[in-house]
């Protein structure tokens, strides 16, 4: 009783910071929380007249016929690819990057060139859309334009399904390698100045304090920045797809995002798109505990 009425004295003199709680949590009560309850449509006959509680349960029906159908597997394998590519060029170009930024010594420069890097960041993938078409078609982009003048033939990059990859790759590190910048960049600045000034007078390179001082002070940072991105390895924006893709290239550009657009808005199939939906992220938490293991395995710290 003593220890209840201590809790309500301690709630009650921090009162204040937990109201402002109040509207932070209401939000994922309402929005992530009770929606949950939606998933069991994955499990249900669901017809959208009838509602969710009134449609009929039918087990894993819906699960054994999405695992049969070679479309969704092939959205799931250009999914894991799509992303996979853009891990491989992304993850260690933002660190060069970020490396790079942080030995800028004019403030002036620096706070340019990162508004630059980060403008991208909040450009429409509509207008992205666009402007790739307008940089890399085959009959009047700039880039072809070039290619072609310089004697060359044109390049498929938007028809072409090994093209079409390298052009999605592109246009997502272009939009997002400045945001990605902005953690290891607060990280560089934790860095102890000290270090720097005894390797300098001890004859170290800046090759050699890169290597021995920065890369192992935001070691910690990098590894929990990779378990990040590994973790959303099944989950791919639908814009990007959707608008840089087309019918000529329909092999790579289909992945689980507008897989499941057409199958749930496009076919009204919701109990396929919802066992979708569980399905990714069933997968993105097995692949999130084993990248963690991994990390820990090696001697890193991991995220959970």
């Amino acid at each position: 009783m003593k220890d209840n009425r201590k809790l309500l004295a301690k709630i009650w003199n921090y009162r204040w910071l937990y109201l402002m709680l109040v509207p932070i949590v209401a939000y994922y009560v309402i929005f992530k929380y009770i929606p949950m309850y939606g998933v069991t449509i994955a499990f249900k006959d669901y017809n959208v007249f009838k509602g969710v509680l009134a449609s009929p349960w039918c087990g894993l029906k819906v699960f054994n016929k999405l695992f049969a159908n070679k479309n969704f597997w092939l959205a799931v394998r250009n999914t894991l690819i799509l992303n996979f590519a853009t891990l491989l060029v992304s993850f260690p170009l933002t660190i060069i990057v970020s490396l790079m930024l942080n030995e800028v010594r004019s403030a002036v420069f620096k706070r340019v060139t990162q508004s630059i890097l980060y403008l991208p960041h909040f450009i429409s993938w509509v207008v992205v859309a666009a402007i790739s078409v307008n940089m890399f078609s085959v009959t009047d982009g700039t880039i072809n334009m070039i290619v072609e003048r310089a004697g060359f033939k044109a390049i498929p990059f938007l028809s072409d399904n090994t093209w079409w990859v390298v052009t999605y790759v592109i246009c997502n590190v272009w939009k997002e390698i400045g945001w990605g910048t902005i953690i290891y960049l607060a990280a560089l600045t934790g860095v102890d100045e000290s270090l720097y000034e005894a390797a300098y007078l001890d004859g170290a390179t800046k090759f050699q304090r890169l290597i021995y001082i920065t890369l192992p002070s935001i070691k910690s940072v990098i590894v929990t920045m990779l378990i990040l991105q590994i973790s959303k390895m099944m989950t791919i924006g639908l814009e990007a797809p959707l608008l840089i893709g087309n019918k000529k290239v329909l092999g790579v550009s289909e992945v689980i995002s507008t897989y499941t657009y057409r199958i749930g808005i496009e076919r009204a199939k919701y109990s396929d798109s919802t066992a979708i939906g569980l399905f990714q992220s069933v997968f993105n938490i097995i692949v999130l505990v084993l990248a963690d293991k991994f990390a820990k395995l090696i001697g890193e710290d991991g995220i959970i």
